[in-house]
């Protein structure tokens, strides 16, 4: 149908809008003025913040520089730059939201894979919440509404990302996955915890189990998204 199908946390409405908001939320709108070799742009216009995972070549895959750079935007919100600032859409360049972590870097070294993961999993003081967690965490932190814009794949990591944002918005081609245990990983980045807030914790457990691949679709029937 070409439909932009929304989806929020229990207190957030659930909204409805059609093709063409859809295109301009996910790809043309969001088009940014930041230099293209940053990891994530923040962009502010009026009293939005803007921020787009920008390694589209990858299809913004997860890899260690990208966990630091998803955190220190979500941490840039409170900045006195960004002061003012009303709401906030996280969004993806390229052909997709987030493909999740980047596995084949992590393996590409398994010394560097070690220093990677004992950095993504070693507990802030201040937040409570490892580095792999607060990339989702810190966004339902924020003092404002958080809006995240899905196209294409938004699997693993990418999922667990966008559903700390309040208001969830998917173009009719994404496809949503928790895909850890498809690698022998528990999906540890909070995102289950939030996701049983949105369907019974039993459809929740089948898919971190299963890695079921959801299509917009596949997330309306199980109301996901409206």
């Amino acid at each position: 149908s070409g439909r932009l199908l929304g989806v929020g946390r229990p207190r957030a409405a659930l909204i409805r809008l059609n093709a063409r908001p859809a295109a301009m939320l996910g790809r043309r709108l969001l088009s940014s003025a930041a230099m293209p070799e940053e990891l994530v742009q923040v962009e502010r216009r009026g009293a939005v913040a803007i921020v787009r995972l920008n390694r589209p070549e990858k299809l913004n895959a997860l890899s260690l520089p990208m966990f630091r750079a998803i955190r220190a935007a979500a941490k840039s919100i409170n900045s006195p730059k960004l002061s003012g600032v009303r709401a906030v859409v996280l969004c993806g360049a390229g052909r997709s939201f987030c493909a999740g972590l980047d596995v084949k870097s992590l393996m590409r070294d398994p010394l560097a894979m070690r220093r990677t993961m004992a950095e993504l999993l070693e507990t802030n003081a201040e937040t409570g919440a490892t580095l792999a967690q607060e990339v989702g965490y810190l966004w339902r932190l924020l003092p404002v509404p958080v809006i995240a814009a899905v196209h294409g794949v938004c699997l693993g990591g990418g999922f667990q990302i966008v559903l700390g944002a309040d208001f969830r918005f998917a173009a009719a081609d994404s496809k949503f996955s928790i895909m850890e245990s498809k690698w022998g990983l528990v999906p540890d980045m909070g995102g289950t915890l939030a996701l049983r807030e949105l369907i019974p914790l039993d459809v929740a457990k089948e898919l971190a189990m299963t890695a079921r691949v959801l299509s917009a679709g596949g997330g309306h029937s199980l109301r996901l998204v409206p």
